[in-house]
């Protein structure tokens, strides 16, 4: 598997303040790599520099395993926070004229639009002006618009802010069918936690520019504490129940309380029928079970004592 971005100690100043410092990250071929963080925090620099719109300072940056250039930057497709199309085109004119952009006309380039249009369900619009879309739809056709030369690198800098549930479920479906088809690699950032988890196969937290923490959604969320069972039986004798729950394989720690008993363990779901039966050989029974699980938010909260949605400005003095 090839390198597709690599990133090595980027360092990025402006007058008053530092965006990235020392900001180092790696990106593999057919990842869906996540960029999270608060506004401020730096992600946007990063896409700007790796798209070719700002140099860094200093520091490192490879692309598709070279130098970033003209070249291989005609393989990147960006969908930024900011709508790019024009208000006075149609949709489908918009996608023709991306399109041709990248060398992408003809009969290839409309059978591309009509496909992308269909996909993230604009077909009926493809002839009505961008500007007089919604919000909604006009992030939509951005979308399809970075999405015309068939990119092996997709860059989705918050592309489902204010797109409703089911709409954002249908837009990742096409999305994710193009990457398989193209074999893409994509780097999004999003404020939504429940996405980044079930899309991304690598995430980068970001705060105060630079990367502090790196790797799989539940490597990261291990770094918050272990998920947690909490039970409530009658008559409550927990004291007998504790050693018997330390025996089965897998947990970690039991706490009893003033409330129940608190089962530690990684993958705690995997526990529960072991659990419940020590409940029933001791005629304990079970009024109240929960089970929690470390989210990516408690991740972050727990490093930088920052909420991901907080917007934190960057200043970071020499």
């Amino acid at each position: 598997m090839g390198v597709v971005v690599e990133a090595e100690n980027l360092v990025k100043t402006y007058p008053g303040k530092v965006t990235l410092y020392n900001f180092s990250l790696k990106i593999n071929e057919g990842e869906v790599f996540g960029l999270l963080g608060p506004n401020g925090s730096g992600k946007s620099t990063f896409i700007r520099i790796l798209t070719g719109l700002e140099n860094a300072d200093s520091g490192k940056m490879q692309l598709f395993g070279k130098t970033p250039g003209k070249e291989n930057r005609k393989k990147i497709g960006v969908a930024p926070q900011e709508n790019s199309v024009y208000s006075m085109l149609t949709c489908m004119e918009n996608l023709l004229y991306f399109g041709s952009l990248y060398g992408v006309t003809g009969k290839k380039a409309t059978e591309k639009a009509e496909a992308l249009l269909s996909g993230l369900g604009l077909s009926d619009k493809k002839n009505v002006q961008a500007g007089f879309l919604s919000g909604g739809m006009r992030r939509r056709l951005n979308l399809a618009c970075a999405l015309m030369h068939d990119p092996k690198l997709i860059i989705l800098d918050e592309p489902t802010t204010g797109l409703d549930p089911a709409t954002r479920r249908r837009m990742w479906k096409t999305v994710i069918n193009i990457m398989k088809e193209s074999k893409a690699t994509m780097l999004l950032t999003t404020h939504y936690m429940e996405e980044a988890e079930a899309l991304c196969q690598k995430i980068a937290f970001v705060n105060e520019g630079q990367v502090v923490a790196e790797g799989r959604p539940s490597e990261l969320k291990r770094m918050a504490g272990r998920e947690m069972a909490k039970l409530r039986s009658i008559p409550g004798e927990y004291r007998k129940l504790e050693p018997l729950l330390m025996k089965i394989k897998g947990i970690e720690n039991i706490t009893v309380t003033e409330h129940g008993i608190v089962v530690e363990s990684d993958d705690v779901s995997t526990k529960i029928a072991a659990v419940t039966r020590v409940f029933e050989k001791k005629k304990e029974k079970i009024i109240e079970l929960s089970v929690s699980k470390p989210s990516l938010e408690d991740v972050f909260l727990k490093l930088t004592g920052a909420q991901l949605k907080e917007a934190v400005k960057v200043e970071i003095k020499k």
